[in-house]
């Protein structure tokens, strides 16, 4: 039987397939990317590390509506340069919380040298809440616990 933690963690429900780009590279190259692979957006990396987010809000609101060359401006011109990102034992409850906080849909996750290993979204925040109440709801069937306890699981684990 899978225990709580592994519901939990950001590892198991990040996205590990990430499309990154350089900082030197063109808006153009960025949003043609996004758009082949049907990604709502790309980390700007340096070094495997993340300095930057470019989102399809980001095409919108800093390259179309000003109307900018999307063939020549760069990517450090219009990314989001103040990047949060998370350790992949990160719980997703409180990650989430902070997606909340700072007002964004999605952080890189990073390993203990800074290095991009995935991408954690608030849909897979939402997907790894659903996964983890269903199973509690399955401990409450098997094991024949009472509301109350069952109650009380949900607490503990940030869920009410």
């Amino acid at each position: 039987m899978r225990s709580e933690d592994e519901f939990r963690e950001i590892k198991n429900i990040m996205t590990k397939n990430v499309q990154t780009i350089a900082p030197k590279d063109t808006v153009y190259k960025a949003a043609r990317l996004m758009s082949n692979k049907a990604f709502s957006c790309v980390v700007v990396t340096e070094n495997k590390k993340p300095v930057g987010i470019i989102t399809e809000r980001d095409l919108i609101q800093r390259v179309i509506v000003r109307e900018k060359n999307s063939k020549k401006t760069l990517v450090r011109e219009i990314m989001t340069d103040a990047v949060v990102s998370v350790p992949p034992e990160s719980d997703l409850v409180p990650t989430g919380e902070l997606m909340k906080k700072k007002k964004v849909r999605r952080f890189p996750v990073t390993n203990d040298k800074g290095e991009l290993i995935g991408l954690v979204t608030q849909t897979d925040i939402l997907e790894g809440i659903i996964r983890l109440v269903k199973h509690i709801d399955w401990k409450l069937v098997t094991m024949k616990i009472s509301v109350e306890e069952y109650i009380e699981k949900l607490k503990e684990s940030k869920i009410i």
